[in-house]
C-alpha cells in the first residue's frame, strides 16, 4: 500500500535575500512532438535532468521506508554491482535510509527491481558511440521497477531514479512521484571539455566531474591535455615531454579510464597539434619549426611556437608517440586540436616555403591539410578516427571519417554534414564564459533553419556536442563552480527531445541538482566551500563572525564574470592566484533567481531593498583604512564600490516600490524628482540599474535583476 504525501512546497520564510520558488502543481499531460516526428506526452513537475522522453505521470507518490532494497532478477554483472552501490549509497545519502542490495528478491513497493536480463550477457565493455543508452523506469504504488537493453541504460535510468526522490517539507518523509518513464537520448555524443593543460587539474577533480556527468546523463569527457602552458600525461616513449609535477601517470590515466567506464563515459584524449605546441618543445626543440631553448608558456592567446610539418623526423616522433597514447586511451576516437596556427613561423622559413612550393601546397593552410593528412594515417594505423577543430576542415585532403568540432561559427557544423563529415558542436556552449544557463539553453543543436535545409542523412552527422572549459581562469579550487549547474544544459540539450518545452522550470531544475550533488557526496565541492572561502577573504579574525554573514549578502548577489572581463584586466598570468572574491562567487546566483521568480507583488520586496540598504553600515568596518589595503590585496575586486553600489540598488527597489504603491517617484516631497514625468523616470534608473550591474570589473552585480523587473512591471502598465 502506498502512501499519498503532500508534495506542496512549504517553505514560508525568507532566509535572507530569496525565498524559493513553491514546486508546480502536477499539470495536463501535453503532446508535442519531435524533429522526427514521433508523438511523446510530457508533464513539467517531474525536476530531473535531463528531461526525459516519455513521461506518463500518476497522481500518487511511493513512500520510501526503512528497508527499501535494490534487488536484480539475475546476477549482476561486475559494472551493474559496482553501479548499484554507488547508487544506493546516493540513495541513502539523500533519505538517510539504509539501502540494501539483494538477488530475485519478489517485487515489492518498497523495492527497486532492476531487470538485467538482456543487459547482463558477455562482459561489461567499454563505452561506444551510438551504444542503446534506452532505459524504462516505472514507479507504482506497488513498487519501482527498471529495464534497459544494455548496463549503460540501466545506468541512466538509476540516474533518473535518485533524482526523482524528494523529501516532503513538513513530515521530511522520502517519497517518489508514481510514473512512468521511457527514456533514449536525442544524439549519442553529449560532452564536456576539461582544460587541464592551462591550470591543472589532478585526479580527484576529474573523479568528481565523472560522477556529476553520470549524474546529469553526459557521456563524454574531453581532456585537453596539452597546450602552450603544459603537457599533462606521462609519456615514457618520450619522458622529456610531460611536466614534472602536475601531469597524470599512466597509471592515472588507466584509473581515470576504469573509473569513466564504470559511469558508462567515454574519455577522449587531445593533444594540440601542430599549434598550441610550445610545451612540447621544451623537452623536444628539434620538433619546433624555429630552433632555441623555449620555455613554458605563462601567457594566454594563440603563440608562434609551431611544429615543423616538413620534416619526416617530426612524423617518426608523432608515431611513436600516437602509438603509445593510442593504447592508453582505448576510446575510438582521437583529437588532435588543429586550431589557432599563427603561422608566422612557416612563413618567415624559407625551408618551409620550399617545402610548400615542391609539393604544390599553395600556402600554410595547405601545409596544415598536408600535415592532417598524415596524421590521420597514422591515428588509422591505430585504429582511431580523428577529431579536429573546425579548422581542419579549411582543406579537403583529410578523408570523410574524421570528425569536425564546430566552435567559432555554427556555419562550419553545417558545411561539415553537407561536405560529408561527421561534426560536433560547441559553439555556443563556451561555458568558461560564465554566460547564463539559459543563454546556453536557448542555442538549440539543430536550429530551425538548419532542419530545413538539411536532409535527413546531413542531420545524423551531427553527433551531439560538448560544453567547453576552458582553464585560463579556472582553478581546481574554483572549477566545480563553473561547470555546475551551467553543464547540466548541456546534458539536456542534448539528450531531451527537440519539442520538450521545458525551459521555464529549468533553472529550477538545475539548482536543485546543484544542490543534489552536495547531499549525494559526489565529491563536488563548490557549495560546502562557498562560505569558507569567503571567510577566508575576511583577515580581521576579530570581526568575521560579525562580518562574515553581511559579506555573504553581498556575494550572494554577485557573479563572475567571464574570461572575456577578466583578460582585459591584464592582471592575470598563469601563475596568478585564481583566490579572488570573483573566483569565490557561485557562477549563477540561485538567490537572485528566486527573488526574479515571486511575484512582483510581493510583499517581502520591501524586506528585502531595506536589508540591502543597511547591508553596508554592517560591513563598514571592512572599509575601515587599517583594513582596507591588506583586504583589498585580497578582494582584487572593488568590494566597497559593490556594497555601496548594493545600498543604491535597495534604495530604488524601495522608491519602485512607493510608486507602484502611493504613485509618488521619491519620498522626500522636496526631491526634484518628483517633477519629472514617469518615462524620465524610469529611462533615469533603467540606465542607473545597468551602471550599478557593472562598475566593477570582473563582477556583475546581479540584484539588479529583480529590481529591473519591478520596474519594467511599470513600464509595462503605463
Amino acid at each position: 500500500m502506498s502512501e499519498t504525501v503532500d508534495t506542496e512546497d512549504s517553505e514560508s520564510s525568507l532566509s535572507d535575500n530569496a525565498h524559493a520558488v513553491s514546486n508546480q502543481k502536477p499539470s495536463k499531460h501535453k503532446k508535442l512532438h519531435d524533429h522526427h516526428h514521433e508523438n511523446i506526452f510530457i508533464s513539467k513537475n517531474v525536476s530531473v535532468i535531463p528531461m526525459p522522453k516519455i513521461i506518463d505521470m500518476k497522481h500518487s507518490t511511493l513512500l520510501l521506508s526503512d528497508d527499501f532494497s535494490i534487488t536484480s532478477n539475475q546476477k549482476p554483472s561486475k559494472y551493474l554491482k559496482i553501479g548499484l552501490n554507488r547508487y544506493s549509497k546516493y540513495i541513502s545519502s539523500l533519505t538517510g535510509l539504509s539501502i540494501k542490495i539483494h538477488q530475485n528478491l519478489p517485487p515489492s513497493k518498497n523495492t527497486l527491481t532492476i531487470d538485467c536480463s538482456s543487459s547482463n550477457s558477455g562482459e561489461d565493455t567499454y563505452p561506444t558511440l551510438g551504444e542503446d543508452e534506452s532505459y524504462i523506469l516505472n514507479i507504482t504504488e506497488t513498487g519501482s521497477y527498471l529495464s534497459g537493453p544494455t548496463l549503460t541504460g540501466l545506468i541512466r535510468g538509476l540516474s533518473t531514479f535518485v533524482q526523482l526522490i524528494e523529501k516532503d517539507a513538513s513530515s521530511h518523509k522520502n517519497y517518489i512521484p508514481c510514473v512512468n518513464i521511457v527514456d533514449r537520448p536525442r544524439f549519442p555524443w553529449r560532452g564536456l571539455l576539461l582544460d587541464v593543460s592551462r591550470h591543472w587539474m589532478p585526479v580527484n577533480v576529474i573523479e568528481r566531474t565523472l560522477n556529476a556527468m553520470e549524474l546529469g546523463k553526459l557521456n563524454v569527457l574531453h581532456l585537453h591535455l596539452s597546450d602552450d602552458q603544459g603537457f599533462r600525461v606521462e609519456s615514457i616513449e618520450h619522458n622529456l615531454l610531460h611536466d614534472r609535477k602536475d601531469f597524470f601517470t599512466q597509471k592515472d590515466i588507466q584509473h581515470l579510464v576504469e573509473f569513466a567506464k564504470q559511469r558508462r563515459i567515454r574519455i577522449v584524449p587531445e593533444f594540440d597539434i601542430p599549434g598550441h605546441t610550445t610545451s612540447w618543445f621544451i623537452g623536444y626543440p628539434e620538433l619546433a619549426t624555429e630552433p632555441g631553448t623555449y620555455q613554458i608558456g605563462t601567457t594566454w592567446g594563440v603563440m608562434k611556437p609551431t611544429m615543423d610539418p616538413t620534416k619526416d623526423s617530426t612524423y617518426e616522433f608523432l608515431d611513436s608517440f600516437f602509438r603509445e597514447m593510442t593504447a592508453l586511451f582505448p576510446d575510438e576516437y582521437f583529437h588532435i586540436g588543429g586550431d589557432e596556427v599563427e603561422g608566422s613561423q612557416w612563413r618567415q622559413s624559407p625551408a618551409i616555403q620550399k617545402f610548400i612550393n615542391q609539393h604544390n601546397l599553395g600556402n600554410n593552410q595547405g601545409l596544415q591539410a598536408y600535415f592532417n593528412k598524415r596524421i590521420q594515417a597514422m591515428l588509422k594505423k591505430y585504429k582511431k578516427i580523428m577529431v579536429g577543430w573546425e579548422e581542419i576542415l579549411e582543406d579537403l585532403q583529410i578523408d570523410r571519417d574524421a570528425v569536425i568540432h564546430s566552435w567559432k561559427t555554427r556555419e562550419s557544423l553545417t558545411d561539415a554534414v553537407r561536405k560529408g563529415y561527421q561534426s560536433l558542436l560547441s559553439n555556443g556552449y563556451y561555458l568558461d564564459h560564465l554566460q547564463s544557463s539559459m543563454k546556453h539553453y536557448k542555442v538549440e543543436p539543430i536550429s530551425n533553419s538548419e532542419l530545413q535545409s538539411l536532409n535527413k542523412e546531413q542531420r545524423s552527422r551531427i553527433l551531439g556536442g560538448q560544453g567547453c572549459m576552458w582553464s585560463e581562469y579556472v582553478s581546481q579550487d574554483t572549477v566545480d563552480s563553473r561547470l555546475w549547474p551551467r553543464s547540466f544544459v548541456i546534458a539536456e540539450r542534448f539528450w531531451s527531445p527537440y519539442t520538450i518545452d521545458a525551459e521555464k522550470s529549468f533553472n529550477k531544475r538545475h539548482f536543485r541538482l546543484n544542490h543534489l550533488l552536495d547531499k549525494m557526496q559526489t565529491g563536488v565541492t563548490h557549495l560546502s566551500t562557498y562560505k569558507l572561502k569567503l571567510e577566508t577573504l575576511l583577515t580581521n579574525s576579530n570581526k568575521k563572525h560579525v562580518l562574515l554573514h553581511p559579506f555573504i549578502i553581498l556575494a550572494d548577489l554577485c557573479e563572475p564574470n567571464g574570461m572575456g572581463d577578466r583578460s582585459d584586466t591584464h592582471r592575470y598570468n598563469a601563475n596568478t592566484p585564481l583566490t579572488t572574491l570573483a573566483d569565490a562567487l557561485q557562477s549563477e546566483s540561485e538567490t537572485v533567481w528566486k527573488l526574479e521568480n515571486l511575484s512582483i507583488d510581493d510583499k517581502r520586496f520591501r524586506d528585502i531593498f531595506q536589508a540591502w540598504s543597511l547591508n553596508h553600515v554592517r560591513l563598514q568596518p571592512l572599509f575601515d583604512n587599517s583594513e582596507k589595503n591588506k583586504n583589498q590585496q585580497l578582494w582584487v575586486q572593488d568590494v566597497e564600490q559593490l556594497s555601496k553600489n548594493l545600498v543604491d540598488i535597495g534604495q530604488i527597489g524601495m522608491r519602485i516600490l512607493d510608486y507602484k504603491s502611493k504613485k509618488i517617484l521619491h519620498h522626500d516631497k522636496n526631491n526634484s524628482m518628483n517633477t519629472w514625468t514617469l518615462s524620465h523616470w524610469i529611462s533615469h534608473h533603467t540606465t542607473l540599474l545597468k551602471q550599478l550591474e557593472n562598475q566593477v570589473r570582473e563582477v556583475r552585480l546581479v540584484a539588479v535583476r529583480p529590481v529591473r523587473r519591478l520596474l519594467d512591471s511599470i513600464n509595462t502598465n503605463t
